[in-house]
């Protein structure tokens, strides 16, 4: 009897446990409901499909990724690189649509793009359903996912309004692109401006991964795509997200911030700054602006280094519309990082000298003249550490806040130390 109890007890907690492991996936959502475009059989992996998994509407922030598992294109790592990412990304509202895409040897290259182009197709065809914005729409892949895709950023289907197909009305292009251990060889055709923003990661012991990742990174650089990467010393290839790893598991996050960075995670369109910051009065030396957004967590944030080198006048910052803030309240911090400086742009002595180093017309009396100059100028240390004002008078009880205005914003930003 006391057996049977205790078997009754470990069915019941079983039960109330079962739960948290007993989430399930919506159904998946055939791409071509009459049959994909060449299909040769009549098995799921004939048919493919999306699995959209969307963020309660409390945290949605309206951008949405399409996942690309890995496998080499003989499976798909659907869990660790399917589920568990789309579950990262839905808990910080960013809705994610799982691909299951045509493999080999059932299927060819040709197949699985097509697959690839059709999801982002119909993700942004049914933005509106799924309440996510149809122009902050990106990609994620991980090994041949991530080739994948690369391949259908390099090679997107452009929108035909005159189809009777309501997804071949719509663009496959993503709007930003994310590559995990994978990569393709960007095709000399393309041009840099059709290339979305992407952002990249692998580690150094994936060795053959990485060779390909450097490649397209310089590649991107060299056609002016704005691209982020982070290259690890250690790491086997398929981590996933690596969720949990104190080193690796750093990465979500990082791509998380350079979402946010970017614009991806908000609506609202970008404002362009201008101005001047001043410390006690006179114009910062050398330091830094941080605007961090005050209610609105998925809002840029942005960072102004003032080194007053190449500006109009000292102290003073531009930020394009491109890297700038949206409209709402921002909170100030001023950082101090030295007392004494002057840039090499702005010392006329340098300016001469420099550039008659560059022309090798640099004499023997100019040489002296130089020397005589640098032993004159002060550059011991000016400043102990660090100063940082987030608030404009220290006898403030509040930090210090500015609103951001839609369209061009002329600030002058003051603190003081007493």
């Amino acid at each position: 009897m006391k057996l049977r109890y205790q078997i009754l007890a470990a069915i019941v907690l079983l039960a109330v446990a079962a739960p948290a492991f007993g989430q399930k996936l919506a159904e998946p959502i055939l791409l071509w409901p009459k049959g994909a475009p060449g299909a040769t059989g009549n098995s799921n992996e004939d048919k493919p499909a999306i699995i959209p998994v969307l963020p309660d509407a409390a945290k949605n922030t309206g951008a949405a990724i399409v996942v690309l598992p890995g496998g080499g294109f003989t499976l798909r790592a659907v869990d660790h690189e399917g589920v568990l990412v789309a579950q990262w990304l839905k808990e910080r509202g960013i809705a994610a649509f799982i691909v299951r895409y045509r493999l080999r040897p059932l299927y060819e290259r040709k197949d699985w793009l097509a697959d690839a182009q059709r999801a982002m197709q119909f993700v942004r065809a049914n933005a509106a359903q799924y309440r996510i914005s149809a122009n902050r729409i990106g990609v994620v892949g991980f090994s041949a996912g991530a080739q994948l895709a690369a391949d259908a950023s390099f090679n997107p289907l452009t929108a035909n309004a005159a189809s009777g197909d309501p997804l071949e009305k719509v663009s496959s292009r993503p709007d930003f692109l994310i590559l995990s251990y994978g990569s393709m060889q960007m095709p000399n055709s393309v041009a840099g401006a059709n290339v979305p923003p992407t952002f990249m990661y692998c580690t150094s012991e994936d060795a053959g991964q990485m060779r390909g990742m450097v490649d397209l990174y310089s590649s991107l650089l060299k056609a002016k795509v704005p691209a982020e990467a982070h290259f690890f010393v250690n790491g086997v290839h398929g981590v996933g997200f690596a969720l949990g790893d104190p080193v690796l598991g750093e990465w979500p996050h990082l791509m998380h911030k350079w979402l946010t960075a970017s614009g991806f995670l908000t609506a609202k369109p970008r404002a362009s700054l201008a101005g001047v910051v001043k410390l006690d009065g006179t114009p910062l030396i050398r330091g830094m602006v941080i605007l961090t957004p005050v209610d609105q967590p998925t809002a840029p944030p942005v960072t102004m280094y003032i080194t007053n080198a190449h500006t109009k006048e000292l102290g003073s910052f531009e930020v394009s519309p491109e890297l700038g803030p949206v409209a709402g309240k921002y909170r100030v911090e001023v950082r101090q990082d030295a007392t004494r400086w002057l840039s090499n742009s702005r010392d006329p002595m340098m300016i001469q000298m420099m550039e008659k180093l560059r022309n090798r017309s640099l004499t023997d009396e100019d040489r002296k003249a130089w020397g005589e100059y640098v032993r004159k100028r002060d550059l011991s240390p000016s400043i102990e550490n660090q100063r940082v004002f987030s608030r404009q008078r220290p006898k403030d009880k509040s930090d210090y806040v500015v609103e951001i205005k839609p369209g061009a914003n002329t600030l002058t930003l003051e603190v003081f130390s007493k």
